[in-house]
């Protein structure tokens, strides 16, 4: 159940990161970042582009989990014998 949560409130921040505010531009230092996402994702949510990154989101996600499952049937034998041929080619 935390883990469900945690993965929720992951995602979340991952949305903010994306449609947020980028502080790290000229004149931007000491704004309150905080208040100003908050804003944004009150102003988008609902709309068309707010949907749109959901589903961008999801995306990626599902993406990054079939490389995960991709990732955990490598065997041992398989990884050597990759880096082997790796090692060949250079």
């Amino acid at each position: 159940m935390d883990s469900t949560k945690e993965k929720c409130d992951s995602y979340k921040d991952d949305l903010l990161l994306r449609m947020g505010l980028n502080d790290n531009k000229a004149g931007m230092e000491g704004l309150d970042k905080e208040k100003i996402n908050k804003i944004i994702m009150e102003a988008t949510k609902g709309s068309r582009f707010y949907g749109n990154e959901l589903k961008k989101e999801k995306q990626v996600n599902q993406r990054i989990e079939n490389m995960m499952q991709q990732k955990a049937q490598i065997t041992s034998q398989q990884l050597r014998k990759a880096q082997l041929q790796i090692n060949i080619k250079f």
